[in-house]
This record gives C-alpha cells, sequence and structure tokens, in this order.
C-alpha cells in the first residue's frame, strides 16, 4: 500500500481527533452556558450532563494520548493493564461491554510501547463498528518470541465504511487517506513497521482484528 504523504497523514489524523472529541466538548461547552443563564438553583440535570460529558472528554483524550501517541503516557510497568483500564472506562456506561481479562506478568513482561499501543489503537477501532451495541472481546498470548493478538467485535449491526475495510485489508495499493480511514492506516502501518502482522475479517454480525509483533524480553 503506498504512503501517504506525512503532510496528508497529520491532517488526516488532526481531524479524525477533532471529530472524536467535538461532541464531548460542545456538550460541556452548552451546559455551561445553560448554567451561566440559570437565575436559581442549578438544574441538576444540567450538571449531570456537563459532569458526563467532561469525564468523556477526558477519557477520550486520554486514550487517544497512548493509541495514537508517542507511548509517553504508559508506565514503565503494567502498559497492558493501563491500557485495559482505559478502555474499560471509555465503554463504561455505554453500549459496548469489554470482554478482557486482566493480563498475567508473563504478558507484561512481553509487553512494550509499540505493541500497547498498537493493542488500544485496535480496541478503539474494534468499539467503532458497534454503534447500536455489543461486546468486544481481547485475547492476547505469548508464543514463540511473539505477541499474538485477537480482538473479535459482535453485535446485531457492523458499522464500517467500505474505505476503512479496505484500509484494513489493504485489498489496494492505492487508498486515499482521509479522517475515516486514517486510524486503520495507522494500526496497519504501527504493525508493519516493527515487524509484525495485521489482518482484519468481518462477517455479518461481527468481525476480527489479529495482529503479531515481536514480544519484549
Amino acid at each position: 500500500m503506498a504512503r501517504p504523504t506525512e503532510l496528508a497523514l497529520a491532517e488526516s489524523m488532526a481531524a479524525r481527533l477533532c471529530h472524536d472529541l467535538v461532541g464531548s466538548v460542545g456538550a460541556v461547552a452548552n451546559g455551561v452556558e445553560l448554567l451561566a443563564d440559570s437565575r436559581s438553583r442549578p438544574d441538576p440535570e444540567v450538571v449531570d450532563l456537563v459532569a458526563q460529558s467532561a469525564r468523556q472528554a477526558s477519557r477520550r483524550l486520554q486514550a487517544f494520548r497512548v493509541a495514537y501517541g508517542t507511548g509517553n503516557a504508559l508506565p514503565g510497568s503494567g502498559m497492558f493493564a493501563e491500557v485495559r483500564r482505559l478502555a474499560n472506562a471509555l465503554c463504561e456506561g455505554g453500549r459496548v461491554t469489554l470482554d478482557w481479562g486482566a493480563p498475567d506478568g508473563a504478558l507484561e513482561n512481553a509487553a512494550t510501547k509499540d505493541a500497547a499501543r498498537l493493542l488500544l489503537n485496535t480496541v478503539l477501532m474494534a468499539i467503532d463498528t458497534l454503534p447500536r451495541g455489543g461486546t468486544v472481546k481481547v485475547a492476547v498470548a505469548v508464543a514463540d518470541t511473539r505477541l499474538k493478538v485477537g480482538i473479535e467485535a459482535t453485535g446485531n449491526h457492523i458499522g464500517l465504511p467500505e474505505e476503512v475495510r479496505t484500509m484494513l485489508t489493504g485489498e489496494v495499493e492505492t487508498v486515499e487517506l482521509t479522517p475515516r480511514n486514517v486510524v486503520a492506516y495507522l494500526a496497519r502501518r504501527s504493525a508493519q513497521e516493527v515487524g509484525g502482522t495485521f489482518v482484519f475479517t468481518a462477517g455479518a454480525q461481527g468481525c476480527s482484528f489479529a495482529f503479531d509483533v515481536p514480544a519484549g524480553t
């Protein structure tokens, strides 16, 4: 697959992040305006709206900083546990249930920043494919010095634009980069950069993401 220019990648990523955050931040701004206009005791429902929207924006920012950033926000140990915490926080109170057992010591020893970032990126994509709700199941294992990850998203409706599917499967050599498919491009590119592979398959009621990368030592 042909690589986009650095400028195109930066523009698409910035547009995607703004799109994903504008709803929560806008709700906070609207709620604050309502509170400012209140001449009496603030409406509890408005206060709750502001609080929920602020929490959602904060959780998204924390997850995005790890998934799409340098990984410096990750702890020195327990990286997969932190990724799991961030993913659980995003699903809290929503329609998607996260099925992911706590990582054991062997997995944490095999974790690298690259693997942790790619894992969270892929979990975020899996969550996004379930607009009407469902379950995201995560399985991580170590075999032959390789870290193997499988993520399944199942639900009544899989919302995945064709351009994202094409980017994930790499079926064509050149795909125009857009805010919709930039995260998929980043996942495949991240796996390739560290000597790994990334595989995506889709069915009627679900889809699966799988990647394997070198394990840490």
